[in-house]
């Protein structure tokens, strides 16, 4: 059956394809968004369960770059913004010994640190001696070389579990480094690069119902041109256009694509068998979310910060554990805690395929001893991503030179998803921005 001919069609109702219909609707609504599930938002999921505020996917984004400021400010946003209790938030801990230890914030807090030790506090002052890199190498292969093996398992190691859940003997320094790797490259040295270069850390925020207000706030001047329950089966080329099917059998003309979705599903319907298949070879790591809200009175070990990060080292079943309503206390009814542990990634990933129950049994114990915890548990919920987060691994750079080459042949086709530049919600957005402006030239 014969759809009707758009200028724009947008695949996917996320993060990115709301921000970019928004971005284009400034000009005109010329445009399709074609959502295959009967929800919006994507990996933005909040869910509210006895008045605990949880979220399935992100927790926060990072209000560091300028799409994602007009984004919230033009959509009447900006008295809503919760920002984190800044004291709290600059509290990060790994565990020494296992027990909770605070990340550093400040060179003479650097100095008392065991996080490190001695011999590598001192190494840390030889890192502009490292020559550059000529050519990418994995996140671990970067780190050992210029700050040490102790730097790389006790900061990094953790760090990037919490962005990526990868394996940091995979990672592309390149890709999942991009500041270290920029200031490397320009200056020769991290460690110079930092002391030329001011750097202002970007703050992060949340909303009082969660991160789902901004899809709520975004889809409501978008009713007409959303298409929910809807998926494209195929994409061809046909010419200067684009012929989108779908899967109630319409088909639809258009002069620009927009494809929002995961690499796994662009790669099924894709008209570049070369491109698909190495789209494939891009692998996500599984994660299992568990939200727990537990009463303050049956915590005897209070803590007060942003989260934990483990290491393969520390022998934990967790990745991380978010200590949500110490930094926004509007997520947590009065007299509880609420934390969510983050579990799987490429360290844990067989844990995913554990029956939920029995998962739950061996996180809760864990997170019981490390704050000290006794006493039933109010709330919890759990959610599985079977492939949650897509991995920037060092033959990365192999598949990002087919996806620009497929773009520079194909005019009019973008790619905005987490798995090409950039990762963050703030990296979708300003992506958004970018090809939306673009389009609109045209």
């Amino acid at each position: 059956m014969l759809g009707s001919h758009f200028n724009t069609i947008i695949i996917g109702a996320g993060i990115s394809g709301l921000s970019s219909a928004y971005f284009l609707s400034k000009k005109n609504k010329d445009f399709l968004i074609f959502e295959s599930s009967k929800y919006l938002g994507g990996t933005i999921k909040s869910k509210k369960i006895k008045n605990f505020i949880c979220e399935i996917g992100p927790n926060t984004v990072l209000m560091n770059n300028d799409s994602v400021k007009k984004i919230i400010k033009e959509n009447g946003l900006l008295n809503k913004v919760l920002y984190p209790d800044e004291k709290k938030n600059k509290n990060r801990y790994v565990l020494v010994n296992n027990n909770l230890t605070k990340i550093p914030t400040s060179f003479y807090e650097f100095l008392f640190s065991k996080i490190l030790s001695l011999k590598s506090k001192i190494s840390l002052l030889f890192e502009s001696f490292a020559s550059r890199h000529t050519k990418n190498v994995t996140v671990a292969d970067f780190i050992k070389k210029r700050f040490g093996n102790e730097f790389h398992d006790n900061i990094i190691e953790p760090f990037l579990t919490g962005i990526y859940a990868g394996d940091t003997s995979k990672m592309s320094a390149r890709h999942c480094l991009k500041l270290l790797w920029s200031l490397e490259q320009n200056y020769g040295s991290v460690t110079m690069g930092l002391f030329k270069k001011k750097f202002k850390k970007p703050s992060s925020f949340n909303f009082p119902n969660g991160l789902g207000e901004l899809i709520t706030t975004l889809s409501v001047n978008l009713k007409e041109e959303i298409r929910l329950n809807t998926s494209v089966i195929k994409i061809s080329k046909h010419g200067d256009l684009y012929k989108i099917k779908t899967n109630d059998n319409r088909t639809y003309t258009c002069k620009n694509v927009i494809s929002t979705v995961p690499a796994f599903t662009l790669s099924k319907i894709l008209f570049d068998r070369k491109l698909s298949l190495e789209l494939k070879n891009i692998d996500y790591s599984p994660i299992d979310v568990f939200h727990f809200g537990l009463k303050k009175k049956n915590i005897r070990d209070k803590v007060n910060g942003f989260g934990l990060l483990t290491k393969k080292n520390d022998k934990k079943s967790f990745l991380g554990i978010l200590f949500n309503s110490s930094i926004f206390n509007q997520l947590a009814p009065k007299g509880f805690e609420l934390f969510t542990v983050l579990v799987g990634g490429q360290r844990n990933r067989n844990l995913c395929k554990l029956e939920p129950k029995l998962l739950q049994e061996i996180i809760l114990n864990e997170l019981n001893q490390l704050i000290n915890h006794s006493g039933p548990v109010y709330m919890s919920n759990h959610y599985r991503w079977k492939k949650g987060i897509p991995q920037y691994n060092l033959k990365y750079d192999y598949i990002e030179d087919h996806i620009k080459s497929f773009l520079d042949k194909n005019t009019n086709f973008y790619i905005n998803s987490n798995f090409y530049r950039g990762i963050s919600v703030s990296d979708c957005i300003s992506k958004s921005e970018f090809i939306s402006k673009k389009i609109n030239r045209n």
